[in-house]
């Protein structure tokens, strides 16, 4: 029963009215998690460190997050740290409403070789069919 004692499943079960699988126990506040979320963005920009995303989503710097590319026909995880995160323009949205859309750059972190190595040849294959790398003047 995962550590939970009898006593309290069984008061549960005769209560009737309780429809979870499993017993809640109230904590107070004394525990803290976190929620994470899945929001669609636009890769801008990618390098073997981090990349640039858009999106319509709050996310605060400083914060750790992932970033899931679609890469050799499969999806791949990258943690990431989000370095900076400001409003890039307002988007006009279908109903006529109107919603901010983000820059955000991202730092990879924790990075196997494996996975830098794949993020080299996801950027290898499409050199061709995008913009040349960003230089500064």
């Amino acid at each position: 029963m995962y550590g939970v004692g009898r006593t309290l499943r069984l008061a549960v079960e005769k209560s009737g009215s309780e429809r979870r699988q499993y017993s809640r126990f109230l904590v107070g506040g004394r525990a803290k998690g976190r929620v994470t979320a899945v929001y669609e963005a636009s890769l801008l920009d990618l390098s073997l460190g981090g990349a640039l995303i858009e999106h319509v989503h709050i996310v605060r710097p400083g914060t750790t997050s992932y970033l899931i590319l679609r890469m050799k026909g499969r999806d791949v995880n990258l943690r990431c740290r989000i370095i900076r995160s400001s409003v890039h323009r307002v988007q006009v949205e279908s109903d006529g409403g109107r919603a901010l859309v983000f820059q955000t750059g991202l730092q990879f972190v924790d990075r196997s070789d494996a996975t830098m190595q794949m993020i080299s040849d996801y950027i290898m294959s499409t050199v061709g069919t995008i913009d040349p790398p960003l230089t500064r003047p």
